[in-house]
């Protein structure tokens, strides 16, 4: 079982870590059906990476988290998966779910749902 802090990461994002599987998709349509965006450095983050990367971003308060626009993010409440350029973090969203996390995107207008779990995101990333 992995954990990032308190939260358990879902066993399929495991899964696919473990089989080297978790990582951006070449095809940069896709990523731009997906996340309604221009890729630029697309990266899906290993656990170590995962690790490193939500160290800082767990520090920062939700008002320091670019909160303000979109549906917002609690960092106290989220991983960071990954990102499809800089400052175009992934995350998961365990504000709703402690089991079953939603997918969130930080899009130009601000945090927006990619996916209601991450099991969907898998779909349509067709990974």
């Amino acid at each position: 079982m992995g954990r990032i802090d308190r939260h358990v990461l879902p066993s399929l994002l495991v899964e696919l870590i473990d089989a080297g599987r978790w990582r951006a998709p070449d095809d940069e349509d896709l990523l731009r059906a997906v996340f309604t965006d221009e890729p630029d450095g697309p990266r899906f983050y290993s656990l170590a990476d995962m690790i490193r990367q939500n160290e800082f971003f767990h520090q920062m308060s939700p008002d320091d988290a670019l909160n303000a626009a979109g549906i917002g993010i609690d960092p106290n409440h989220a991983v960071l998966i990954g990102h499809l350029g800089a400052d175009m973090p992934i995350a998961l969203d365990y504000r709703a779910s402690a089991t079953s996390p939603r997918v969130l995107y930080l899009a130009e207008p601000g945090w927006i749902e990619v996916a209601e779990d991450f099991e969907t995101l898998v779909a349509k990333l067709k990974i």
